[in-house]
């Protein structure tokens, strides 16, 4: 294998992916085209599998339209975002939290939930009332010549 094809083989790409929700009700998807949804119902945001490793979050607004609940359940370990506390298995914790399989932390005038098993956080701005903005980012390893669809 000459040095070029050494080099070649292992070149690869490093993508970030976002899915994110903000305002009264704006969803902007990992791929496509943004929508407007105006629910107090609750809805999965995201949800997926990898590595045998269950990722879910449902999120529900209030009639502010701010978000009044977040679940983030990461490999059966439930964290609830809800009335400016953050509840891992059912119980309050505080900033910065570790865990086996996420980190929670003040990330400016941000806070940010990093998930252990997986390139993946979760990130939120809290205001009074609820949360304002949300955003979740995965980080994709491809090939240089892979497309994302």
């Amino acid at each position: 294998m000459t040095p070029q094809q050494r080099m070649l083989s292992v070149c690869f790409l490093l993508v970030s992916v976002t899915c994110r929700t903000y305002g009264s009700g704006v969803v902007q998807p990992f791929k496509g085209l943004g929508y407007y949804v105006r629910s107090n119902c609750p809805f999965t945001l995201t949800r997926f599998t990898h590595n045998r490793v269950e990722y879910d979050i449902t999120i529900r607004r209030g009639d502010s339209g701010l978000l009044v609940q977040v679940e983030i359940t990461m490999n059966k370990v439930r964290t609830v975002l809800q009335n400016g506390s953050i509840l891992v298995e059912k119980k309050s914790v505080s900033l910065p939290y570790d865990h086996t399989y996420q980190h929670i932390f003040q990330y400016g005038i941000y806070t940010r939930l990093r998930s252990s098993l997986l390139p993946l956080s979760v990130t939120w701005h809290s205001v009074p009332g609820g949360i304002d903005s949300l955003w979740v980012r995965g980080y994709i390893i491809m090939s240089p010549t892979a497309q994302i669809n």
